[in-house]
């Protein structure tokens, strides 16, 4: 059934699956969550020898708070940690205070605000409230999602910046006037994770295939939106250390990537590096390191091209799972997680491909998704750093799901 106008009509179902992802979130946040991290906290590597695995964060938005300035627990500025999320968290302790609870409410709020915008996209996309109802349940019950909000990490904003930026991008195709606030969210995004710093030769790709003619001043607006909010991060990087770069640390990833001995557990090979690094290096606060990290990993990878390529290999497949059979416990959560990404995936093939046939908008849904999964396969991979791609997967293999029922349900009626 095709949607035209308000995507709110009929809207009582997607206020309550909205309520729906905010109350899972919630209830995970303030009754599961504080027995689970007491008990199992160094178990599931929420914690490392009593202190929360993603300390640096919150001790930037401390330091924020109390006027210290962009300094994290050694009292030295952190050229590791990108700033919009750490000045998020010290906003948040500032006007309310530095109790977890308050941040996962506020977490939870954005990340139901995420299944929203999940609903809202489809329905622009796809012009069919059902697989965008759909995609929108199912980001509700997602449980790597709904756990992340939990904790400071910045999978859950970063999540909500990716979906409105794509929702005005593709307004951005048809209007040139999105381009500039694309452009600002994108800016956004940048200064929360790295990794999409070059993402803006993409959308001028994109731009250049779809408006042949008429793709100069939607790119230029683009990035004047993109430069206005990255330019002044990487002139305090070049005050503060006379290099032009925005963060330290995506050198030392691509070492790791290098190094990392996917034979042994993974929480133990990646801890195990970490203090290794931490002891020889200084990569949160100094650049030269960071370059000399890179260097490594360079003479690696030509030293021994087979050993890389066997590691990008299986991080195909890290990307999406989590393989760590060490315990019964994180034995289980593994192999949630792999059987449910499995499905998911081909689901998510099956949508695109019929998108595809149908003249259905796809390529930058798939592009963003190649970007991010290129990225990480040849550098590090991380299942958490699957997530934000999510709704994105979600999204599309509602539309092959229903694809598949509606080919079903017409043969049988044929028959």
């Amino acid at each position: 059934m095709e949607t035209k106008g308000n995507p709110f009509r009929d809207h009582r179902a997607i206020i309550f699956v909205v309520l729906l992802a905010l109350g899972l979130r919630l209830i995970y946040c303030l009754v599961i969550f504080p027995p689970l991290l007491r008990q199992k906290g160094e178990e599931l590597g929420w914690v490392i020898k009593g202190k929360p695995a993603v300390d640096p964060y919150a001790a930037i938005a401390g330091n924020l708070i109390a006027g210290r300035g962009y300094v994290d627990e050694s009292s030295r500025v952190n050229l590791e940690r990108l700033p919009l999320y750490p000045c998020f968290l010290a906003l948040i302790y500032k006007l309310w205070g530095t109790e977890l609870w308050k941040l996962q409410v506020i977490q939870s709020l954005m990340d139901a605000a995420s299944c929203l915008l999940t609903y809202l996209l489809a329905v622009k996309v796809f012009r069919q409230r059902p697989p965008a109802l759909l995609a929108a349940v199912l980001y509700a019950i997602y449980f790597k999602a709904l756990a992340l909000v939990a904790q400071p990490f910045t999978e859950p904003l970063y999540t909500m910046l990716l979906l409105i930026f794509l929702y005005l991008f593709i307004s951005s195709l048809a209007r040139s006037g999105f381009a500039f606030p694309a452009g600002l969210v994108l800016g956004m995004m940048t200064l929360t994770k790295a990794i999409i710093l070059f993402f803006p030769l993409v959308v001028g790709a994109i731009y250049i295939f779809r408006w042949k003619k008429f793709w100069l001043s939607r790119l230029l607006q683009f990035g004047a939106g993109f430069a206005l909010l990255v330019t002044p991060l990487l002139v305090r990087n070049h005050c503060l250390t006379g290099r032009v770069f925005l963060a330290t640390g995506g050198k030392k990833m691509l070492y790791l990537g290098t190094v990392f001995d996917y034979r042994r557990p993974f929480r133990e090979e990646e801890g195990r590096l970490l203090r290794e690094i931490n002891r020889d290096y200084d990569f949160p606060h100094d650049v030269e390191d960071d370059n000399l990290l890179g260097k490594m990993a360079l003479r690696n990878i030509v030293s021994d091209p087979g050993a890389y390529l066997e590691r990008v290999i299986f991080r195909l497949y890290l990307f999406w799972a989590y393989p760590d059979y060490s315990t019964k416990m994180m034995a289980a959560k593994s192999l949630a997680i792999l059987l449910f990404n499995a499905a998911l995936l081909a689901l998510a093939v099956w949508g695109f491909l019929s998108a595809a046939r149908r003249g259905i908008l796809y390529g930058p849904f798939l592009a963003v998704i190649v970007f991010h999964y290129a990225i990480h396969i040849l550098t590090y991979a991380y299942s958490r750093y699957s997530v934000p791609l999510y709704p994105i997967l979600l999204m599309f293999s509602s539309y092959g799901l229903l694809t598949v029922l509606k080919r079903k349900t017409d043969r049988q009626s044929a028959g």
